[in-house]
């Protein structure tokens, strides 16, 4: 009985470790899954909105540094105002961009889209097959414009690669919450790295 027992345990285990070590692959195709259905609500539940806004503000204002830390920049007098101008608007612009539709636009490979006119009056293409005609590209775009590579960093940390069409990354960090939870809570763009 003892063996049984033992057997079962030894069973449990395993099965804990390999889901929990798969849990962020499906915390990845849940996210991918929530961006082809525009679900934002199911999208949010896997991202640290707060965490992911001061990983790209501290990217953000560490590519401003970098820009206005060029010999002519520090001969300029109007350097330190331009600081910060740069300062209030690379807050504004982050609290703005990072929110579910702008978070999951990125990780669609799209750019972000200003906020949706007011809804107009009816036109002669208000058909539901003329409503859901541009929704088939774009899903085709979501499923196809990215390519994911996932690395684990450390027990909490993994990294998720995302790569676009044209070879250009973005590295997603994803955090561990529990056994088998995971959320977004950092990004690496490389255009911001460059000075």
């Amino acid at each position: 009985m003892n063996k049984k027992l033992l057997a079962t345990a030894v069973a449990v285990a395993v099965i804990g470790a390999v889901t929990s070590y798969a849990s962020p692959y499906w915390t990845i195709y849940q996210m991918r899954t929530a961006i082809e259905k525009r679900d934002p609500e199911k999208f949010s539940r896997y991202v640290d909105y707060p965490a992911l806004r001061e990983s790209l503000k501290a990217q953000l204002l560490l590519s401003l540094k970098d820009k206005l830390g060029t010999p002519d920049a520090k001969e300029n007098p109007f350097a330190g105002l331009g600081q910060m101008i740069g300062l209030a608007m690379v807050n504004t612009v982050v609290d703005t961009m990072v929110t579910p539709a702008g978070v999951m636009a990125l990780m669609a490979g799209e750019k972000p889209a200003p906020k949706e006119p007011a809804p107009q009056a009816p036109t002669t293409a208000s058909t539901p097959e003329a409503r859901e005609a541009p929704e088939g590209p774009r899903k085709e775009a979501a499923k196809d414009a990215l390519r994911y590579d996932v690395s684990y960093k450390s027990w909490d940390l993994v990294q998720a690669t995302a790569t676009k069409e044209n070879g250009e990354p973005i590295v997603a960090d994803l955090r561990r919450q529990g056994l088998w939870s995971w959320k977004w809570a950092g990004i690496k763009i490389p255009d911001l790295a460059k000075p």
